[in-house]
């Protein structure tokens, strides 16, 4: 569905947590488990559908209509992070179908589907929300990457007594933060 690849994966699931509000904050915990577990992230398939998955995690986002917590395994549902975490570690699924659910912003109007007309030789709606979102994941990560090889160089600086270096770095890491 939306991503393919392990890092398209994981600037999903950064995005995911860095503009939602979960309905459960203790969900987090297990993204992030997925996030930074190469194997299991391997075996994730996003989706909205989980009805006919026997291996499926839904994390819903505040203002949103769906339960907020809920991980099956071989249709066991278990309840607890923990236990989630563990199950995870332990019994990991050949394919874990993963349903991020979050609302569209109000202000996005490629998202509105109260006017349906159909276009043609155009751009669909949900390509170019789907666009959108890769973009903005992927504008997230290249800050938070900037900011941590800022903070790096910074602390060469440091270590090499260049104080000139380090204001010109540190400037840069301001900059970088107002950007927000």
């Amino acid at each position: 569905m939306l991503a393919n690849t392990l890092a398209e994966k994981r600037e999903l699931l950064v995005w995911f947590l860095r503009t939602n509000r979960l309905k459960k904050p203790e969900a987090a915990r297990v993204l992030e488990f997925i996030k930074n577990n190469k194997d299991i992230l391997a075996r994730v398939k996003f989706t909205s559908k989980l009805a006919d998955k026997k291996d499926t995690l839904l994390v819903s986002a505040v203002y949103t209509n769906t339960f907020p917590f809920e991980f099956r395994l071989n249709n066991v549902h278990y309840g607890t992070v923990d236990e989630v975490i563990h199950q995870l570690k332990t019994n990991p699924p050949k394919v874990l179908y993963v349903w991020l659910s979050y609302v569209s912003p109000p202000s996005c109007k490629l998202c509105n589907r109260s006017v349906r007309r159909p276009v043609r030789n155009r751009i669909s709606p949900a390509s170019a929300a789907h666009r959108m979102l890769v973009d903005a994941v992927r504008a997230v990560n290249q800050r938070e990457w900037q900011r941590k090889h800022l903070l790096q160089e910074i602390d060469k600086a440091l270590d090499n007594r260049d104080i000139q270096e380090f204001n010109r770095l540190t400037e840069e890491l301001k900059k970088l933060s107002c950007e927000h």
